[in-house]
């Protein structure tokens, strides 16, 4: 490969990130549902049995939604869990909730419904809502400093 073939190679590279970039935008609903199977999650862990069960399949069935939606409208799954710029968020965020799951375990107390644990969940939500827009921002903002370079 001569440098004119690896110059050409390379440009076509930077062109396919830079497509990339273009369709790796997600509508806030998306960012919301995984928000919300975030949330149920974690709320559930405080929450009696029936309700437990509950909230924990919904929160799973939306994740599934996530990625079956991404592809059906994107062609692509994107994982959060990538390297580069976007590594650093995703350690805060498993931090986040590693800090909820023991905060919800830690309220469970008897047989009734914990607004406590709702509460949490709802912070949960808020913050995976806030994670998820600021992880595609950094995420874009990579494959267009790649594309530059």
């Amino acid at each position: 490969m001569d440098i004119n073939e690896a110059a050409t190679a390379l440009q076509g590279v930077s062109r396919t990130q830079g497509k990339l970039a273009e369709r790796a935008k997600w509508p806030l609903h998306r960012h919301a549902m995984f928000g919300l199977s975030e949330g149920l999650l974690i709320a559930a862990l405080s929450q009696p049995i029936q309700l437990r069960t509950a909230m924990i399949v919904v929160g799973l069935a939306l994740v599934f939604v996530c990625i079956w939606d991404d592809r059906r409208r994107h062609g692509m799954f994107v994982s959060g869990w990538q390297k580069g710029a976007t590594r650093p968020l995703m350690i805060a965020l498993v931090l986040f909730l590693v800090t909820m799951v023991c905060t919800g375990l830690y309220v469970r107390n008897g047989d009734g419904m914990q607004t406590i644990g709702l509460i949490i969940g709802l912070v949960t939500f808020t913050v995976c809502t806030a994670a998820s827009v600021a992880w595609e921002r950094i995420y874009r903002a990579e494959l267009l400093r790649q594309d530059l370079s």
